[in-house]
């Protein structure tokens, strides 16, 4: 799997060495994971970068567009993006967008079921390499996520182990 053409198979300190060169900036480090800023898909983002705790291998990035301010740009936004996705990757595996009790679409209280987590606006894409998920974020942005199915399996076993060791 790959992120701005940069393949989700390295150390962290070498992925975030490739990013660095696509103009993005770090702005923080933990031992397992690395948030920097740029420019993703026409607009300012976020992207969280998570490897392995032991082997540091990147198996997830994370990506959190700016936050909107209105329902409807949120909404047209969120379309826009998955159908990229979907000119890209196919039909989605599964799509969730709906509202919850007592919220509906059109009571103008939207932003605020999705920050109660009353609404799920979210698709999964499967690839062969593993998944690609689009949605809204509670806080009112686009979040988009990249996990590289194999690495995913080799964080899960080392922070299994991690555990294991502890007890």
């Amino acid at each position: 799997m790959e992120f701005k053409g940069i393949p989700l198979n390295g150390t962290l300190s070498s992925f975030i060495q490739k990013m660095k060169v696509k103009g993005y900036k770090t702005v923080y480090t933990e031992d397992n994971a690395v948030i920097m800023e740029g420019e993703f898909i026409g607009t300012n983002a976020s992207i969280a970068i998570l490897a392995s705790p032991k082997s540091k291998i990147v198996w997830k990035v994370g990506i959190n567009l700016e936050k909107e301010t209105s329902w409807s740009s949120l909404k047209s936004e969120y379309y826009k993006i998955k159908e990229s996705y979907i000119k890209k990757y196919g039909k989605p595996l599964q799509s969730f967008e709906r509202f919850y009790d007592p919220y509906y679409e059109g009571d103008g209280y939207e932003l605020q079921a999705l920050k109660m987590e009353k609404c799920t606006y979210k698709s999964y894409f499967e690839i062969p390499e593993g998944m690609i998920f689009v949605g809204m974020d509670s806080s009112g942005c686009i979040s988009i996520g990249y996990e590289d199915g194999l690495n995913l399996k080799i964080a899960r076993k080392e922070k299994e182990n991690e555990i294991m060791d502890e007890i």
